[in-house]
Parts: C-alpha cells; structure tokens; sequence
C-alpha cells in the first residue's frame, strides 16, 4: 500500500509526488478538509514527542547537525 499526497481541485486529482506504479490500480481518495489534516499533523508530532523515537538524538555522536560538522560557514 501507498499513500500519496494530492490536490483535487472539483475536477481533477493531481499528485504532489511522483509516482511509479506498473499496471491499473485500485486506489482510494480520502478528502480531508484543512482542519482534519492539521489534526492529523498535531497528532503524529504528539505522538513523535511521547515516543523515545528520537531520543538516539540525544547522543553526542549522532548529533550530525552541530558547527562542526559544517563544511563551510556562511
């Protein structure tokens, strides 16, 4: 299963990625209205904080993100 991000404008779906796919599909479209998406989106980063996921992040080896690291400064 796949899921694909699209705006359907009242006449046509267009996808925001591009998708490869061999052959017919059966798909199914869910129309979200803004606020449903947002909740979606609130929800998923609760979720994320809840979660020790990224706590790996928390170790000074993998934070990849720091000065140092920088090739070069701006």
């Amino acid at each position: 299963m796949l899921s694909v991000r699209a705006i359907y404008d009242g006449e046509k779906v267009t996808l925001l990625e591009k998708v490869e796919i061999k052959g017919p599909k059966e798909v199914i479209i869910t129309f979200l209205d803004n606020e449903t998406a947002q909740q979606i989106q609130r929800d998923i980063y609760k979720l994320s904080e809840q979660s020790n996921s990224f706590d790996f992040l928390k170790e000074p080896v993998e934070d990849i993100y720091s000065d140092k690291h920088l090739k070069k400064k701006y």
